[in-house]
């Protein structure tokens, strides 16, 4: 049986349980995030995520960085939404069937899963880097500023 967490009941225990999460990680540690907002869900995001887990532990790569289950990215459209930081690739549309791919070819060959890219539906471009998507390029993230990394 899973133990329960206990229930966060102060804005202090939370501030303190947030310290505790950023002290954990390895700011230098590259990451992996995987949307998980309502719509990615929907979309399959946890499946996706517990192939990647397994894929990682397969590939003796879990250790070496962070596999972050995300709140919204925004761009629910495309979802599952996965970044690899800190290059900022972006995958759109990820699926389990992907993710073997995704992991061999962009952690261990340094190269692109130029299928999973998104493509500009005005000019055909593909975009490989999150930043430059059109849908992110000029937000200023404020809410969901820090959910990456």
């Amino acid at each position: 049986m899973t133990k329960k967490k206990p229930r966060i009941k102060s804005p202090a225990e939370l501030e303190q349980l947030r310290t505790a999460v950023l002290a954990e990680r390895d700011p230098e540690q590259p990451c992996i995030t995987l949307c998980c907002g309502t719509a990615c869900r929907a979309t399959g995001s946890q499946p996706v995520a517990d192939a990647m887990a397994e894929e990682l532990e397969k590939q003796g790569l879990s250790d070496k960085l962070n596999l972050r289950q995300t709140g919204c990215h925004g761009f629910c459209e495309k979802g599952p939404v996965v970044v690899f930081d800190p290059e900022e690739i972006c995958y759109v549309q990820v699926t389990p069937e992907d993710v073997p791919e995704v992991i061999a070819s962009t952690l261990k060959e340094n190269a692109v899963v130029e299928r999973l890219v998104y493509v500009d539906p005005a000019t055909g471009q593909k975009i490989t880097h999150e930043p430059d998507i059109p849908f992110y390029r000029n937000q200023e993230r404020k809410i969901f500023g820090t959910n990456r990394r």
